[in-house]
């Protein structure tokens, strides 16, 4: 996370506000992770106990009560010195800090301007058919995950008066054989959350404004130019026509081909707000990982997170009713088992909204002749159960953190592997995995969860 310094006792009191407010809220748009940042108004249906309307059913204590009114009178006497508002109370949106660079080769404001309004189309449709053949594996994970919440409670998120104000480029960095860059998008959009069954979900915001940070990625090797997957329909590859239908595998029908293979464009691989972006991972320049992995063309931090991400709403799916023969395709038996038993004991539920916030690969070490990648995670997220009204397990939205270990054994590390949409196609050989209750490729007998070929699921759990 970002931590931003300010004189001291200038804005302690406006900032208690911001925060105050943010935990009362939570996003609904593409990217959203809890909070709406700035600017615009807020309106909500909260039933409470409204029976057949899908009320949470959770009264407000008098304690909380008195927290809410304490922060709409401070918020009244100091909305001014927020400077929320903007130029003649318009929102303006939040700009980005620090120096900014110019736009890699191959990434244009016109790519990031397609992808930002494609993208909240797709939100709002819950169809990534479009985007799909741009997007990683991880990005479509999150997504997918979410929309699953969202059928399961009926609910849709509209988006109008979309205005993107401003696009620049954060950081750039060399990743491995990737080159990734962080590119601020700072917009404005009237928001409004719908449930039809739940109305006590609803939530509706005016004039939103905020700067998410979206991170591109682009392999460094590769000799193909001039590719654009944004503004084209057709296969980097063999130039086919590419069908609208691309899902878990985005693979060319023509060639097989993975169309959003970083060799052949800029692939959207991860999206943070602004109060989650803490620019570039330390790791970057730690020479010993880079030794280790020197040999392996396929690893960089940026990817090993989109792996660590896919993983994390992979699991999460599971936890809310999923199929568990998911967890058999890339966790150890022993811990597949563990987090199935926690799947049990937990019971029936789903989430209002489930975000992704942060995913960094923060350790690393070797042990048993393994590599083994450390990453901290957070999410925010309100467990609810299902009936004729909600019976809420959380008060309200949360940010909820986890730490996650994937394994792969340092001699694999030195030989070429397959490029294969994780968990879903055979390290060995790259054909898909039709049944997975089968522990080994029904093509060629591979073994489908294994150190030797493919990262593995080893340790995964909340602190």
């Amino acid at each position: 996370m970002k931590i931003t310094t300010s004189p001291a006792g200038k804005r302690l009191i406006p900032t208690a506000v911001l925060i105050l407010l943010y935990s009362y809220s939570a996003m609904a748009r593409v990217g959203g992770a809890g909070g709406h940042s700035s600017g615009g108004s807020h309106s909500s249906s909260h039933g409470f106990g409204d029976g057949g309307g899908g009320g949470l059913g959770i009264p407000l204590s008098p304690g909380m009560i008195v927290v809410i009114i304490i922060g709409i009178v401070l918020y009244t006497m100091f909305k001014d010195k927020l400077n929320l508002g903007g130029n003649n109370g318009q929102p303006q949106p939040l700009m980005p800090s620090g120096p900014q660079h110019q736009f890699p080769e191959g990434l244009t404001p016109e790519k990031i301007r397609t992808s930002f309004m494609e993208l909240q189309q797709a939100w709002q449709q819950q169809d990534l058919g479009k985007v799909r053949k741009w997007m990683s594996d991880g990005v479509y994970q999150r997504f997918t995950a979410q929309f699953a919440m969202m059928k399961k409670l009926t609910q849709y998120n509209r988006l109008s008066n979309i205005r993107i104000q401003n696009i620049a480029v954060a950081s750039i960095s060399s990743d491995g054989a990737y080159q990734t860059a962080d590119v601020a998008i700072s917009f404005s959009m009237d928001d409004e959350f719908i449930s039809q069954q739940y109305p006590s979900l609803n939530e509706s915001y005016e004039g939103d404004t905020d700067t998410e940070y979206w991170t591109f990625i682009k392999r460094t090797d590769s000799k193909i130019s001039g590719t654009d997957m944004y503004n084209t329909n057709n296969c980097p590859n063999c130039g086919a026509a590419l069908e609208n239908t691309l899902g878990e595998v985005s693979r060319c029908l023509s060639c097989k081909t993975l169309t959003n293979n970083a060799a052949y464009d800029w692939v959207l691989s991860e999206i943070t707000q602004m109060e989650d972006y803490g620019g570039k991972n330390p790791l970057l320049n730690d020479v010993n990982l880079h030794e280790l992995t020197k040999n392996d063309p396929l690893f960089s931090i940026q990817r090993m997170e989109d792996i660590a991400s896919n993983v994390f709403m992979q699991i999460m799916e599971v936890f809310t009713g999923d199929n568990n023969k998911k967890l058999l395709r890339f966790a150890e038996s022993s811990l597949a088992e563990k987090l199935i038993q926690q799947k049990a004991a937990a019971g029936g539920f789903v989430f209002d909204r489930l975000y992704l916030n942060d995913v960094t690969l923060s350790q690393y070490n070797q042990a048993n002749e393994k590599l083994n990648l450390m990453f901290t995670l957070s999410a925010t997220y309100q467990r609810v159960q299902l009936g004729s009204r909600l019976t809420a397990l959380d008060q309200e939205m949360d940010v909820h953190r986890f730490k996650l270990v994937l394994s792969k054994d340092l001699a694999a590390l030195s030989k070429p592997q397959k490029e294969i949409a994780f968990s879903y196609e055979c390290a060995s050989c790259g054909a898909p995995y039709n049944d997975t209750t089968n522990d080994t490729c029904s093509y060629c007998d591979a073994l489908v969860v294994d150190t030797a070929k493919n990262w593995v699921l080893t340790d995964f759990g909340g602190y």
